[in-house]
């Protein structure tokens, strides 16, 4: 009998931890890292949002759901299905939230050393790939002082450089 109770204990321990394991990450409930400010206004990610939805979020690149790195917003997918891609709709705060966890959470432990001081921007792969620093199917992106790299770092250090965003938005 002790044997019996001893099996179904242990068959009842081995149910639980297999199902929760099997659990999706939005079941088990957000994922915590560090990530610098967002995405309210004042934050100034909006702006830096609205560079990487540019030059990064159609559908053939990081709009594409099934990326590791995703940009949602007009130029690709949408949180919300019913929008159509190219609507004049703006990036919805839902989309800006999605932009920056995606952002951060590419690489959060190194994310979290860089907002530390504890390593520097260039090594985060989000730096590195859109100035071919490291291998990017979609080719360079930025050079080292291009307004979109500017902007991006500058966002990752704590204080947007607005005018570098703005200069990048005016390129093809």
């Amino acid at each position: 009998m002790k044997l019996h109770r001893f099996l179904s204990g242990a068959i009842l321990i081995g149910l639980v931890t297999t199902i929760g394991a099997c659990l999706s990450e939005s079941e088990r409930g957000p994922a915590q890292f560090d990530c610098p400010p967002g995405p309210d206004a004042d934050s100034g990610w909006p702006i830096v949002s609205q560079v990487l939805e540019q030059k990064c979020g159609t559908l053939d690149c990081h709009g594409d759901r099934s990326r590791p790195f995703r940009v949602m917003g007009r130029n690709g997918a949408r949180l919300d299905t019913n929008d159509i891609v190219g609507s004049t709709d703006g990036t919805s705060v839902a989309e800006l939230r999605e932009n920056r966890a995606s952002a951060c959470g590419l690489e959060p432990e190194q994310m979290s050393a860089v907002l530390a001081g504890e390593a520097v921007v260039d090594s985060l792969t989000l730096c590195r790939k859109p100035r071919l620093l490291e291998s990017h199917k979609g080719g360079r992106v930025w050079l080292d002082d291009s307004p979109g790299y500017l902007c991006l770092t500058s966002w990752i250090d704590g204080s947007v450089d607005e005018a570098a965003c703005e200069a990048e938005l005016l390129l093809p």
